[in-house]
């Protein structure tokens, strides 16, 4: 199309100019040839005054007129031809100059005028001008197929990246971008794409450690079981994702992970993400009858892990700090099996669960509140201090007592800082 536009205006420009050079040169022709017959009739005047033919035949024959003048006739003043040279074509235009001597007219001199040369050079300047308009048309379309196909390639390989992003469940891989500012924009949004895709695989991969991985026996695990919860939830991980790259992100929250496995492993908890960005932490399933051991072991598991972050985060200036709220609750969960892809996975189900949830998202940053329910489980001489926490309203609308944590007894509080310690340190070590 833009070939075609150039073509068209080169073939306007060209015929208007044709036009203009052809009436142009035929009227200097005509001015040119009427200088001569000026001339001529001075040096005439005085034979057609004397009616002398032979001097004006011979005056005419020697007269050098040039191609465009191609017939002269010298009529006397009755308009009678006395005299002429050359053909006297018709189709010709005629030129007339009268013939003066001393103010007595003479006579009349009259010319054919050829004026054909003019069109041909003229044509000759059109075809100059088609042949620059063709090929300016030839390389303004050149130049636009080069760069259409440039955006149509990246056109083409965006939609193969994209088709593999949603089919393959492969990471989106962009192609190189030309440099067209539309398709600039349009990359840089899909990078963020991107990168927030990256962000958000690499946030699933770190919180699929979170993950219960008992899988066997599911008819034995769909039934309700009796527990203590420690729900962790993780706060601004959005804000995370913005500031970090995958990688590190990824990184990040597997040294946290590692802290939660820790606290799991030395109080028999049971680490399994949650919906959203939240883990939970489940001491009791699988042994009936739990009670107070469970309470106990739920409340110094998030004692440990509280401790082990402050402590990471007050001596490696290297660990990305992260915020946690945390609540403790006591109820019956049901693990529901769910099979995906040939493998067989728990989900928690149940209203313990939610309230937990609810109960965290009342809590403080780095401050465990705990239930009413779970401090009912707990042993009568527990010598455990609490300050008392908000009222809060649980699923059914109902107002729930909640209890901030603020000291264990002093041979637990020394247990925890020895195994914050041993933790700590053999960590450092590897």
């Amino acid at each position: 199309m833009a070939g075609c536009l150039v073509l068209f205006s080169g073939i306007l420009v060209s015929t208007l100019t044709y036009s203009h050079l052809r009436a142009q040169m035929e009227t200097r022709l005509q001015q040119d040839a009427q200088r001569q017959l000026q001339r001529l009739t001075i040096a005439i005047a005085p034979s057609l005054l004397k009616q002398d033919r032979i001097s004006l035949n011979l005056t005419l024959s020697e007269w050098n007129t040039g191609p465009e003048i191609t017939a002269i006739q010298v009529l006397n003043i009755n308009q009678q031809v006395i005299a002429e040279s050359g053909r006297q074509d018709t189709g010709l235009l005629e030129l007339s100059q009268p013939v003066n001597q001393d103010n007595t007219a003479a006579g009349l001199l009259r010319a054919r005028l050829d004026l054909s040369s003019a069109g041909q050079s003229a044509r000759h300047y059109l075809a100059l001008g088609l042949i620059a308009s063709g090929l300016s048309a030839l390389l303004c379309a050149l130049l636009c197929y080069q760069l259409a196909e440039r955006g149509m390639r990246y056109l083409r390989q965006l939609t193969v990246s994209l088709s593999n992003w949603q089919n393959n469940d492969k990471p989106l891989q962009l192609p190189p971008v030309p440099r067209i500012q539309e398709f600039t924009t349009i990359h840089r949004e899909l990078n963020k794409v991107s990168q927030r895709e990256q962000h958000q695989r690499a946030m699933e991969e770190a919180l699929g450690r979170f993950v219960y991985g008992q899988v066997a026996e599911p008819n034995r695990l769909l039934r309700y079981h009796e527990c203590a919860l420690l729900f962790i939830e993780i706060q601004d991980l959005e804000i995370l994702q913005s500031r970090l790259s995958a990688d590190e992100l990824s990184q990040a929250l597997n040294q946290y992970h590692r802290l939660l496995s820790h606290a799991a492993k030395l109080y028999n908890g049971k680490l399994d993400r949650y919906i959203g960005d939240s883990v939970v932490m489940m001491f009791g399933i699988g042994r009936p009858g739990g009670g107070s051991h469970e309470a106990l072991h739920c409340l110094y598991a998030a004692q440990l892990f509280l401790g082990l972050v402050s402590h990471l985060q007050e001596h490696d200036s290297k660990l990305t700090p992260v915020e946690f709220r945390i609540a403790a609750h006591w109820g019956n969960v049901l693990l529901a099996p769910i099979t995906h892809d040939e493998k067989t996975e728990c989900s928690l189900i149940g209203d313990t669960v939610h309230w937990a949830s609810h109960l965290a998202g009342s809590s403080e940053e780095n401050r465990l509140l705990v239930s009413q329910e779970l401090v009912d489980h707990l042993p009568g001489d527990n010598a455990i201090q609490w300050e008392e926490g908000p009222v809060v309203s649980d699923l059914h609308g109902r107002e729930q007592t909640s209890y901030w944590l603020t000291q264990l007894p002093e041979k637990n509080h020394s247990l925890i800082q020895r195994q914050i310690k041993h933790i700590t340190a053999m960590t450092e070590n590897v």
